[in-house]
């Protein structure tokens, strides 16, 4: 995916014009939908990780006291 991103930045910095816009555009679109596509996926993962670091914290301060 990053490959394909840089390829598409390389063609809009030799390309100039509204054929540069026009791959700005395209390069937004792709980009929103990736994000869309994994954003459940990605609020989950972080969920599931800011649980397990609150939780190992709670283990240290119970341990300390």
């Amino acid at each position: 995916m990053l490959m394909l991103l840089n390829l598409m930045l390389q063609r809009v910095r030799g390309e100039r014009g509204v054929v540069s816009v026009e791959w700005i555009i395209l390069a937004a679109v792709v980009m929103a939908a990736i994000v869309l596509a994994f954003a459940p996926a990605f609020q989950t993962a972080l969920t599931t990780a800011v649980q397990a670091i609150a939780t190992q914290l709670q283990t240290n301060v119970n341990a300390a006291s």
